[in-house]
């Protein structure tokens, strides 16, 4: 496949829905009152030199609550590290639930991926849960707002794209250059609107260019093209703020595998499913493992793919399509330091 590259500024006018992206504007818009300022009591722990992370004790399973300040505005993002024991080889997946609003009937927080994110740890890989802005823990704080503040409008989807992931994506570098995992080896799991925002991260950490320490690209130190494999399940194209048809065209083009999975028996998402999954299929068999379509019976969506008699199936089959399409990738851990800094 061929790399159908796309400027950082071109990411952002196709991102945007109408008008210029203010970036001052969009911060003083969806700031959480003094949330970014005083993350919630329950972030206490040392912070991390670069992801700013505030980490708690490791729990039973050995995973460790955290809150990750966006790298867009400083919203406190809460997410869930699921260490592996495989070392600096280990593949990592990023996990999301579904992002239309925390006011939603059927909202999820991110608890709701512990048993896959304990599949993949037992499979060799790493995990990350993530509560992206206004929903799950990452709210404002008390007092800090009234119902208004957690609508979702167009800037949120923006900055969950361009700083909530880009946050956890620098933690997972930390994680990489101590060899705890190789990042080189990234899958993002996404349902819901969420998929969409998968897609804009993964498309703009492929424009990031190398660092310029060595004599061609191919020899210089990588600073993205990380995300190897996106898992999107009742995937939602009609994202305020992004250009889901410009985004897909340009998956299209990169290095990434792709899973959309839908229930066929209900008329949106099925669509939407279809409509994902057409922008991205290449027909040559080479690539019938790593784009795939999957359409189930049943009314089930997004995160009713983890629940009932779909879980243990749905975590079987993430651990599967992820491990043929990241984890056995001939991408050994290199260092990601900028070789003229040393």
């Amino acid at each position: 496949m061929t790399v159908n590259r796309m400027s950082a500024w071109w990411l952002v006018a196709l991102l945007v829905l109408a008008g210029t992206f203010d970036t001052a504007s969009a911060q003083q818009k969806s700031a959480p009152g003094n949330a970014a300022k005083n993350p919630p009591a329950n972030a206490a722990g040392q912070a991390q030199k670069g992801s700013g992370a505030n980490t708690q004790a490791k729990s039973k399973d050995g995973s460790v609550d955290m809150v990750l300040p966006s790298a867009a505005d400083g919203w406190p993002i809460h997410c869930t590290y699921f260490e592996s024991s495989a070392g600096k080889e280990s593949p990592v997946v990023v996990l999301l639930t579904a992002t239309e609003g925390s006011d939603k009937k059927d909202a999820r927080n991110r608890r709701v991926w512990q048993p896959t994110a304990v599949a993949l740890q037992k499979a060799g890989f790493a995990a990350v849960t993530v509560d992206l802005r206004k929903h799950g823990d990452s709210v404002p704080t008390a007092g800090s707002g009234e119902a208004s503040a957690l609508k979702m409008a167009a800037a949120d989807y923006v900055l969950m794209a361009a700083g909530d992931l880009e946050a956890v994506k620098v933690f997972l570098l930390e994680q990489h250059k101590s060899e705890k995992l190789n990042v080189r080896k990234m899958g993002i799991v996404a349902m819901g609107s969420s998929a969409m925002v998968a897609s804009a991260f993964a498309v703009a950490d492929w424009d990031k260019k190398p660092y310029p320490d060595g004599p061609t690209l191919a020899l210089s130190t990588p600073r993205g093209q990380d995300v190897r494999a996106l898992v999107l399940y009742s995937p939602n194209t009609s994202v305020k703020g992004i250009n889901s048809t410009a985004v897909l065209k340009t998956i299209r083009g990169l290095l990434i595998a792709v899973h959309v999975i839908s229930s066929k028996d209900n008329k949106e998402d099925l669509k939407n499913a279809e409509k994902v999954f057409k922008a991205v299929d290449l027909k040559d068999a080479q690539f019938k493992e790593s784009r795939k379509l999957t359409l189930v019976s049943g009314g089930v969506r997004s995160e009713g793919f983890l629940e009932g008699r779909f879980g243990e199936a749905t975590n079987r089959d993430i651990v599967d399509f992820l491990t043929l399409n990241v984890k056995q990738l001939d991408f050994p851990w290199v260092s990601r330091n900028d070789r003229r800094q040393e």
